[in-house]
């Protein structure tokens, strides 16, 4: 089997059960439970026999410790296996609407994901937000990057990022159709699993999709 790229969402924390639009960096910590799913994403990714070389996060700190208890799983010789925060891969960024919670704060952050996703209106964004293309100028660089360095390689490559963020990635790398990516959401630790394919990506694992999703 070829290597992969394993798109990993954070673990649980107190803004995602507050409902909170909680993208700037540093961002919340984990919840109990987040240190859970962690724990467990780490264990049945072993399991499976994914072999990164370093387990990668965004530079926000739910990412950073959720990437650091997986790598509990992941062992180099003795010693866990290192992290390292990577710039750019930080969670589609709600601007004005930041840390806001109840209907409207979460309607219109959905709003312009809809907008790229459904409408293919990639220049809309929140009021100091992001547009789509802002979002893929930051991330897509480093996806190839990846690719070059660890996939073309040999080795897999696991990265914990964010839900919006992971959604938009597989579109970006023509794995997904929009619309799966808009309806199908990612759980706290969900994985998105994407393989090479020739000059592209196809997705292998979306979220709680066992195997290969079908479109």
């Amino acid at each position: 089997m070829s290597a992969r790229l394993y798109l990993v969402r954070h673990g649980q924390t107190p803004s995602n059960v507050a409902g909170a639009l909680d993208t700037a960096l540093p961002g919340a910590p984990l919840t109990e439970l987040g240190r859970d799913q962690a724990r467990i994403v780490g264990q049945e990714l072993a399991q499976e026999g994914v072999a990164p070389s370093v387990l990668l996060s965004s530079e926000a700190a739910r990412a950073r410790e959720t990437a650091g208890l997986m790598s509990e799983h992941f062992r180099l010789g003795d010693a866990p296996m290192p992290t390292q925060a990577v710039p750019g891969a930080f969670e589609v960024q709600a601007g004005d609407y930041e840390m806001r919670t109840g209907a409207e704060a979460l309607l219109a952050y959905n709003r312009v994901v809809r907008d790229w996703l459904e409408d293919g209106d990639l220049t809309s964004s929140l009021p100091g937000g992001e547009s789509a293309l802002d979002v893929q100028d930051r991330v897509m660089p480093l996806v190839s990057e990846l690719r070059d360095s660890f996939l073309d390689n040999g080795t897999d490559a696991v990265l914990v990022v964010h839900g919006t963020l992971m959604r938009m990635v597989a579109v970006f790398a023509g794995a997904v159709p929009s619309r799966w990516a808009l309806v199908n959401r990612i759980p706290n630790c969900g994985v998105i699993e994407l393989a090479p394919d020739r000059g592209g990506w196809s997705c292998e694992r979306w979220g709680d999709h066992q195997g290969r999703p079908t479109f």
